[in-house]
């Protein structure tokens, strides 16, 4: 004859039951949500959106090139994902506002916003072309604040979500021939603290995100101008910087500032910048940039002598 199994030991299995499932349900963190991204047909942002679908989430797809967006849509299909394709340039207004009528069609509620799109083209300011410096103000910072904008306008009126914007770590420190990506990047971090204040009675959480140096296509010569692989052929991979973004969903976590070298450098700049630009004026004598000679604008200043 079986004896039976004594009641404790039922309940023991069932109270780790349903323990292993309370753990599973919260290591999924967008199931059955939405999330849209910028920036998503390559690097962190094309990352982010792969890390979603495996948890089944629906993902609004957003980006300038519609054939790499495609893309990005099947592979997000393949892992169990619902992907929303919208091509979107940041820098047109009538855009973005298309984006997020076209993700919250249905009454569907945004969960999270990865406000993700941006590019840099680096050099001494007076050698940038005008052009360039405008192109980089439009993308990471003017386009960014409108897509928090209209994020915003949609959270408040949820009472939650989540608006998580990609900075840099470049939006925390000072660096040579970096100017123009710098200040887009601190107007960044700036902004996303300040309307943290204005969110957080809305139910709504802001967080930034400061990579140090992440291996994706955002040098490539198209969208950049500099040969970035000398300085650190440890850069972070795409899907490390996705992997510490999805941790971080619906977190209070303010900053995510990676890796842990950047944290220090990071602190340098606030307590110790003189040390922190010699080290970076060593470093960055690494690079090789693909400069762009500015042509457009020296005719106007012919006739100002250059000193030899």
């Amino acid at each position: 004859m079986l004896r039976k199994t004594p009641p404790y030991i039922v309940l023991k299995y069932l109270f780790a039951h349903k323990v292993l499932s309370l753990c599973y349900t919260i290591h999924m963190k967008l199931q059955n949500k939405t999330i849209l991204i910028t920036g998503a047909s390559s690097g962190i942002g094309r990352a982010m959106a792969l890390r979603a679908a495996k948890d089944g989430a629906t993902v609004v797809l957003a980006a300038r090139t519609a054939d790499k967006l495609e893309t990005v849509a099947q592979e997000v299909t393949a892992l169990g994902g619902t992907p929303i394709v919208v091509p979107t340039d940041v820098t047109k207004i009538e855009d973005i506002r298309n984006l997020f009528l076209k993700a919250t069609e249905g009454g569907r509620k945004l969960d999270v916003v990865f406000n993700n799109a941006g590019l840099g083209f680096i050099g001494k300011v007076w050698e940038l072309p005008a052009e360039q410096i405008q192109t980089i103000i439009n993308v990471n910072t003017t386009g960014m604040i409108l897509v928090a904008k209209y994020a915003a306008e949609v959270m408040q009126r949820q009472k939650y979500g989540h608006l998580v914007m990609t900075s840099s770590l470049a939006g925390l420190i000072t660096l040579p021939e970096w100017s123009v990506y710098v200040a887009s990047k601190w107007a960044i971090t700036g902004f996303a603290d300040s309307i943290r204040y204005e969110l957080s009675p809305e139910g709504v959480l802001v967080t930034t995100l400061h990579p140090g140096m992440v291996s994706t296509d955002f040098f490539a010569k198209e969208k950049a101008n500099q040969d970035m692989s000398k300085l650190d052929p440890n850069a972070l991979t795409a899907d490390q910087v996705a992997e510490e973004v999805y941790n971080a969903l619906f977190t209070k976590q303010r900053k995510i500032i990676i890796p842990a070298m950047s944290k220090n450098i990071a602190f340098l700049q606030k307590y110790l910048p003189s040390l922190k630009d010699s080290l970076f004026t060593t470093s960055l004598g690494k690079v090789d940039y693909n400069k762009t000679t500015p042509q457009e604008d020296e005719p106007a200043f012919s006739y100002v002598e250059e000193v030899k």
